[in-house]
């Protein structure tokens, strides 16, 4: 199937960028059904070992990033919110406060930083340990030893980022609106708290909720897949920054496009 889909582009593009580039698409396809295909393993005695590596990653890309994803929202919430309860009222516009808020934190800001953080945290790190795994001979251990390696060391990393990635952002969303308005608090900027969450909750629907899950889910794939793919292609130690650098690249431009697309599906 690969060898005629590869023929096909060929006569039909030629030896273009554009061939190129459908060629490799093709590929990424090929490898992330190959890694979904491989959960018909996720029985007997391989639950253990899958949940711990799940719960690896978890950890990784989760509780190790808290601390650095807590001083992103912190300071975006806190700049957001202080500005919103200084000038909306002058205007007459207090109530629009949470419909701010959604629109620049839950709906944009807050997946959109959120999956960056991960991409440059842990997506990098996937990709060079899987590099690193390959020119070692590690996965080919595994694969002589009858173990499936999409099953065994990509796809807990993509259950892993998929939960990873869903509590951080809402994590985010949790710090950047009540921590920032505490922020707001301290240095004089008060605004009635019953009234700040009343106009968060009335302006929440559950288009919004939808809008973060999806990305959620979405990112929490696409992120770990994508920069697996990539770690690995190399087949020297020269190769590996090269491929690293590839796997964030195209990460990072698959977050942006998605993140446009499930906005353009969910609020047009």
């Amino acid at each position: 199937m690969r060898e005629r889909l590869a023929d096909f582009l060929q006569r039909k593009f030629g030896s273009t960028a554009l061939h190129r580039q459908l060629l490799s698409f093709s590929e990424y396809i090929h490898f992330s059904i190959k890694v979904f295909r491989s959960l018909s393993f996720l029985k007997g005695n391989h639950v253990d070992p899958f949940i711990g590596v799940v719960m690896s990653q978890v950890k990784f890309t989760g509780a190790h990033a808290l601390p650095l994803l807590s001083i992103i929202s912190l300071s975006i919430g806190a700049t957001t919110i202080i500005q919103a309860v200084t000038f909306l009222p002058r205007l007459g516009q207090e109530s629009f406060i949470g419909n701010l808020l959604k629109l620049v934190i839950v709906r944009e800001i807050g997946p959109l930083i959120t999956a960056i953080i991960v991409l440059t945290r842990s997506g990098s790190a996937i990709a060079s340990e899987l590099a690193t795994q390959k020119l070692h001979n590690e996965i080919e251990a595994i694969q002589r030893m009858g173990i499936n390696p999409y099953f065994h060391i990509v796809l807990p990393r993509v259950v892993g980022g998929v939960i990873a990635v869903t509590l951080l952002i809402a994590y985010f969303d949790f710090i950047a609106i009540l921590g920032g308005y505490l922020i707001s608090l301290l240095i004089g900027k008060a605004f009635p708290f019953s009234s700040f969450m009343e106009t968060i909750m009335r302006s929440l629907t559950f288009t919004d909720l939808l809008s973060t899950l999806g990305k959620s889910i979405t990112y929490g794939i696409v992120i770990p897949l994508t920069t697996a793919y990539f770690g690995l292609k190399p087949t020297t130690l020269f190769q590996i920054p090269i491929f690293v650098s590839k796997a964030v690249v195209h990460s990072l431009l698959s977050v942006f496009i998605l993140n446009a697309v499930i906005s353009v599906i969910l609020y047009l």
